[in-house]
């Protein structure tokens, strides 16, 4: 059999997947190659019955009736996970949100206007998988091909009419997204960030274009005529602005750059004010007023998201009047920028920022609205990209007045190697307000008995996360660890009774 044929008998098979843990009888297995543990896969899926195997590799040991070979595997398993689940991205109106810092809250926005606009939405990102009454665990930002078309399929079938969903640059690398077609893509900004993937700021940035160049051909492919909204106060965004201003494929009237200080934008977000009660004021696009806004969320770069969401909801046709009640009903999207205490005149605030550029702007926006300090709770993850650490280093002790230095999912690397990192970046005259502190813990308690009248706590770096990895003899162990709630309950007994 070849693939063409496979294609097109392949829902005739009990299941196609990627993943031998959801492999079954009969099945129809998309195998890799290469590594040991990917052999172990091989032998994984024969063993659990596959009827046959798709791969681009040679497969001697296999009998020829067992293989189909393909040039590509990951456009194989494209195609062969849009086919099977009936090309449900065709029946959606779907966006995609990328870049460094900002997707989950565009997502949030995103879903809140299209609801506004009359649509039933599904979102799929970094918190969660979310349509009509189902909440599923999100186990990456973005899915594997396979469980991303199924996904689509059922939230299709569930009576969405459309998704905004979060593409994160190991999905553009992998090519996790191929088999679906968006209508709209929005680009929030670049900083560092997964440079133990891509290794370069460059790679980076080309992973998370391809979602505005090669994805955006391919809907045109399928019938699509998408929209796009590049944040211009950006520098990588004005980049890839110019890049798409040049490109054939991307006319005018479907290009939006967005911004508040760049000259070629055309959406404008200058009149947006912020202040600790929220964000309001218009927003233009060629001149004319498209929104005026009003919002609970708090600061400069939640004004960015806004802009960007609105930009991007009103190129695809989203009236004034959705766009208006879209922003006003949106809430603070859990474990960004939440307040989870209040006591004794301290502010107990918790943010995913577990980025350089994340936590620059996270700390940033809470120092005018603490008058007194600002106490920074943040770690780095083990196993993960390590140039950020003394970047994360510097940046804390910069811009808070006490820092604390703690373990954020240890993943088996000593948390004494990734502290040592991160101190690294601090300069010298800085090292006496940063403490290190090795269990997660006792450093948001310490930080909260530090804390007096007027002073801000931030815990960064796990936002809405509920499990954490730890050390416990140099063995990994996963337990339940919420920060908002460890804080809250902390605050409660240590600060209430200032009030």
């Amino acid at each position: 059999m070849n693939f063409a044929e496979l294609v097109a008998c392949i829902q005739r098979y009990p299941i196609v997947t990627d993943d031998t843990r959801e492999l079954v009888a009969g099945g129809v297995f998309v195998y890799g190659g290469g590594r040991a543990r990917k052999d172990e896969f091989l032998q994984q899926a024969l063993a659990a019955g596959a009827a046959l195997i798709v791969s681009d590799c040679d497969l001697p040991q296999l009998r020829p009736e067992q293989c189909v070979r393909v040039a590509n595997r990951r456009a194989a398993a494209a195609e062969l996970a849009r086919v099977y689940y009936g090309d449900p991205s065709a029946r959606l109106l779907l966006v995609g949100v990328t870049g460094t810092c900002g997707k989950t809250t565009t997502t949030y926005l995103l879903e809140s206007l299209l609801q506004a606009g009359g649509h039933r939405v599904g979102v799929i990102g970094t918190e969660n998988i979310r349509y009509a009454s189902h909440v599923l665990p999100s186990p990456n930002t973005t899915p594997s091909t396979f469980v991303l078309n199924r996904v689509l399929r059922d939230m299709a079938d569930a009576g969405s009419t459309a998704v905004a969903m979060e593409v994160s640059s190991h999905a553009l690398e992998q090519e996790r997204t191929l088999g679906v077609a968006f209508d709209g893509m929005l680009f929030t900004n670049l900083s560092v960030d997964h440079l133990d993937l891509h290794h370069t700021m460059e790679n980076y940035f080309a992973a998370k274009a391809r979602l505005f160049t090669d994805y955006a051909d391919a809907a045109r492919r399928r019938g699509k005529s998408p929209r796009a909204a590049v944040n211009v106060d950006d520098a990588w965004g004005a980049r890839l602005q110019a890049q798409l201003a040049g490109a054939a494929g991307f006319p005018d009237p479907a290009l939006f750059a967005f911004g508040s200080a760049a000259a070629q934008r055309r959406a404008d977000g200058a009149a947006l004010a912020v202040s600790a009660a929220g964000i309001g004021g218009e927003i233009r696009l060629d001149g004319a007023v498209i929104a005026m806004i009003e919002s609970s969320l708090i600061g400069r770069f939640n004004a960015e998201n806004i802009l960007g969401a609105v930009t991007l909801a009103h190129g695809l046709g989203l009236p004034r009047a959705a766009l208006e009640q879209g922003v006003r009903a949106m809430q603070p999207v859990p474990g960004r920028m939440e307040r989870v205490a209040h006591c004794g005149e301290v502010a107990v605030v918790v943010d995913f920022a577990h980025k350089p550029g994340a936590l620059e702007v996270v700390l940033d926006t809470l120092r005018p609205l603490t008058p007194g300090r600002l106490i920074c709770v943040f770690g780095c993850g083990g196993k993960r990209d390590a140039s950020k650490r003394p970047v994360m280093g510097a940046i804390a002790a910069a811009r808070a007045d006490i820092v604390i230095v703690t373990p954020d999912n240890f993943r088996g690397e000593a948390f004494s190697q990734i502290s040592a990192e991160i101190l690294a970046g601090v300069e010298p005259v800085l090292r006496a307000k940063v403490q290190v502190i090795d269990e997660r813990r006792a450093a948001i308690e310490r930080a909260l008995r530090l804390a007096r009248c007027g002073d801000t706590v931030l815990i960064a770096g796990r936002g809405a996360e509920t499990v954490l990895s730890v050390d416990v003899d140099g063995v990994e162990q996963r337990i339940e660890f919420d920060d908002r709630c460890v804080a809250a309950a902390i605050a409660q007994q240590v600060l209430a009774g200032r009030a």
